[in-house]
């Protein structure tokens, strides 16, 4: 590790690293609890899927004005109030079966986790060096891994023993563990509010064309990492396996991505964002197949695993992509918009799972995510190419 590297990896534990890590284990946790929860109180395939698609929908809705919020209270801030928001959502889930009720709080939680990620990405892109930017926002993927493999191990097991509500409410303090370090920090500490703000209106005009064409191909990586991350649970549960069961296979898949994630970032910042990018997604969309097939836990574990190899060597690299493309003087309100827009990736995969399975099955909405997944790797090379040498 480089001098630099560490000097600015070290600045970013307290604000962004250690707030991210609670957030990811929360949502870690969701991913098995939450559509286990939905199946129990008797939602059906699709009014599930309404409900797994409102932090997308949130996080695309939210991610505009979260970015512009960035540039005029700073970095800091905008990442508390994304903790807060998610430390109260999480926690409240177990107290209603209304729809249209949890459909508010997940939406919330999209609205947090996106504000989240903006800030953090923001930081990263405005101080950090472009030769090491790739593994400071893959560590921040593998992070989200972290939380993605330890999180649904701790939910079956809490599930099982205590309930659903212990379990939410768990998930809930473990995201809001991350106000600590943020509220303990020294004011005025990272970028701040931006001087000169660009009006958001002149920003989104200026650059849209741009956003809408290099976003075409993250929409339906995004769409197959979301609708992943709902069908894997899923078959495990149709297949009769008991909750503590299907987290362990949850948790096998996301821990080939908890591996891989500096080997994403040293691939990025040594031969080009695309050397990580087109084999990582690569071995997602054979894994979602071979998903598609399994008809056993050992057959899904296996798939699972070679999903998350996938997912692994993809760390950070959507979040390197636009930080790479994000212009100086505008550089969090030109990441919202890419965020939003590839955001309605997860609005459209859990969707998709549930349209589907409902209409041909479980097995095939999985080898749908597969397509998807190619598409979107296909439209990555040719529309947008390698950034690493453009920033």
């Amino acid at each position: 590790m480089t001098t630099s590297l560490r000097t600015t990896a070290r600045g970013l534990v307290g604000p962004i690293y250690i707030p991210w890590a609670g957030m990811a284990l929360s949502v870690g946790m969701l991913s098995v609890a939450l559509p286990l929860y939905l199946t129990e109180v008797g939602l059906g395939y699709l009014s599930l899927s309404a409900v797994l698609t409102a932090a997308g929908v949130g996080s695309m809705l939210g991610g505009v004005p979260a970015g512009d919020g960035v540039a005029r209270i700073g970095e800091r801030r905008m990442l508390a109030l994304g903790v807060a928001a998610i430390f109260v959502t999480t926690a409240a889930l177990a107290t209603t079966d209304d729809v249209v009720v949890l459909f508010l709080l997940q939406f919330l939680a999209g609205v947090g986790a996106i504000a989240m990620r903006l800030a953090g990405q923001t930081w990263i892109a405005r101080t950090a060096e472009v030769a090491v930017r790739g593994r400071l926002l893959s560590a921040m993927g593998g992070i989200r891994r972290f939380g993605a493999f330890l999180g649904p191990v701790i939910a079956g097991v809490t599930i099982d023993r205590f309930g659903f509500t212990v379990a939410f409410a768990v998930a809930g303090i473990v995201a809001g563990v991350g106000l600590v370090p943020l509220l303990a920090g020294a004011r005025g500490t990272g970028p701040g509010p931006v001087k000169d703000r660009i009006p958001l209106r002149q920003v989104l005009a200026r650059h849209g064309r741009l956003l809408l064409i290099v976003t075409s191909g993250p929409i339906l990586i995004m769409a197959a990492r979301r609708g992943r991350s709902v069908v894997l649970p899923l078959i495990g549960d149709d297949l009769g396996l008991s909750p503590t069961t299907v987290g362990l296979l949850v948790a096998i898949s996301t821990g080939a991505d908890l591996a891989l994630f500096p080997v994403a970032g040293y691939l990025m910042d040594t031969f080009g964002r695309l050397t990580a990018i087109v084999p990582a997604f690569t071995l997602m969309g054979l894994g979602l197949f071979a998903l598609a097939l399994a008809d056993g836990g050992l057959p899904v574990a296996l798939a699972g695993a070679l999903i998350g190899v996938g997912n692994g060597l993809s760390a950070g690299t959507m979040m390197t992509l636009g930080a790479d493309l994000a212009p100086e003087d505008a550089p969090s309100q030109f990441l919202a918009g890419f965020a939003s827009l590839q955001d309605w990736g997860q609005i459209a995969g859990p969707l998709l799972v549930g349209w589907v399975a409902a209409g041909v099955g479980l097995a095939a909405s999985a080898a749908a995510l597969g397509v998807v997944l190619f598409v979107g790797v296909g439209l990555i090379v040719w529309t947008v190419g390698e950034t690493a040498a453009r920033a």
